[in-house]
């Protein structure tokens, strides 16, 4: 068979984005690429750099999506099925609402691929696709081939995506990683994760677990194995780690030139409820010099929109932010992803604007604030990525992040130009009412 592999755009506009200084890589395709024997033949086309040919030759589709990019991949589905094609729809956003998944698909994957692919394969060859294929995380990481790479992307920083866990044994009412990848953290072998980097050949690895020192025994197994090695990477942490001396000293030896933590709130309340291991914003903001001093780009994401949040919560995370030398960071809109708490939460106290999931991108609000309105929820954010953005708060952070010059200059282009690109692709101030009329619509 010709199996086709997909990876939507939220929008089909791929023409008109522009080459940015990092692409972040996905990594969900190479991965069932490598599971799929030799004797079919597997394309890859991530619609983010590149067309999809309606017309291409294949007998089965397989589309991954998030929710974000759902109503996409659902139209991409429904026309290659008017061509008589049969597609596969699996993902995070199948996993969680796979009833609304098959209307579009001849089958939906429920959780991970892996241990069910050869079985629709052999399905899909015989004329007998089943509607749902459910997997369970019990299976060992190290069972499976390596990912199969593919072409470089073109962008700045080329970095090459590398898995070492799954799985999360946090229950946070905002996300749903545990309904794809279960509670229990699993790894893949140290061994096996430099013979994948070795694969891609690139010098440039992001690690893709939520937390790449969640097991502190694996992660100095790891840090140990790259030290020395010439890579140099960058991943995600949970900031409670730069109370572990020599695991932070290990993983700046090995080659960590920057890593991504949930930062979240500047709230204080907040941070105790949240448990994020940092109670204070003092205590915060000593980790923050202690990742930077040891040569490490400390990159936050900041959520607005929590129920707490005043009107104030702007210009106090802008004000901290700064006065931390954070070198970068993602400002996000609380985002109540159905399969979580908070959706069912929202949903039953009525506060949900919209259900239609292009808007569930982290940058338009889908639910009606506690404490402030829409706009200001909308305007807030946009006033603190501007203000953090500014070419005089770039300049004030750059003495405390020295260490890292060139990380610290491209990680902020490319917040610049994300910024602008965001406000170019956007109409004209969204209004409350627009707002209302799609709360009253559902």
């Amino acid at each position: 068979m010709k199996v086709l592999l997909i990876d939507p755009c939220k929008e089909a506009n791929y023409k008109e984005k522009k080459r940015g200084v990092t692409r972040f890589p996905q990594a969900s395709l190479i991965y069932i690429a490598s599971l799929t024997p030799e004797e079919h033949q597997v394309a890859i086309v991530e619609e983010e750099v590149q067309p999809i040919d309606f017309d291409a030759s294949c007998d089965l589709v397989g589309i991954t999506c998030l929710t974000a990019t759902a109503p996409r991949a659902y139209r991409i589905a429904d026309e290659f099925r008017t061509r008589g094609k049969r597609v596969v729809l699996g993902g995070v956003h199948p996993t969680v609402l796979p009833e609304e998944a098959h209307l579009h698909a001849d089958a939906v994957v429920v959780g991970e691929a892996e241990p069910v692919w050869a079985g629709l394969l052999s399905d899909a060859e015989s004329g007998g696709l089943k509607p749902f294929y459910r997997s369970t995380p019990d299976w060992r990481l190290d069972d499976y081939p390596l990912p199969r790479r593919g072409a470089r992307s073109g962008a700045v920083l080329d970095l090459a995506p590398v898995v070492t866990s799954r799985g999360c044994p946090y229950a946070c009412e905002f996300c749903c990683v545990r309904n794809v990848f279960g509670r229990k953290v699993r790894h893949v072998s140290v061994r096996r994760v430099m013979e994948d980097i070795e694969a891609s050949g690139s010098r440039q690895v992001m690690f893709l677990d939520d937390n790449i020192v969640g097991d502190p025994t694996y992660a100095e197994e790891l840090f140990d194995a790259l030290k020395g090695s010439g890579i140099r990477w960058v991943g995600q942490a949970s900031i409670s780690f730069m109370n572990r001396e020599r695991l932070l000293e290990k993983a700046a030896a090995s080659g960590c030139k920057g890593l991504f933590f949930g930062l979240e709130t500047v709230s204080e309340e907040r941070m105790e409820r949240m448990k994020k291991g940092m109670k204070t914003l003092d205590e915060t903001a000593a980790a923050v010099k202690r990742i930077t001093k040891a040569g490490i780009l400390f990159h936050a994401s900041i959520v607005f929109g929590f129920d707490d949040d005043g009107p104030d919560i702007f210009d106090r995370t802008l004000e901290f932010l700064n006065r931390s030398d954070i070198a970068s960071a993602t400002f996000n809109i609380l985002t109540p992803y159905p399969g979580t708490v908070l959706f069912d939460k929202y949903k039953a106290e009525g506060r949900l604007l919209t259900e239609d999931w292009k808007d569930y991108d982290h940058c338009t609000p889908t639910f009606v604030p506690r404490l402030m309105t829409v706009n200001q929820l909308m305007e807030g954010r946009r006033r603190v990525r501007k203000g953090f953005s500014s070419m005089r708060g770039i300049a004030s952070r750059f003495p405390g992040n020295w260490r890292t010059p060139i990380l610290f200059l491209l990680a902020n282009l490319g917040q610049r130009a994300a910024l602008t690109e965001e406000e170019r692709a956007r109409k004209p101030k969204l209004l409350e009412q627009v707002y209302m009329k799609k709360r009253e619509a559902i």
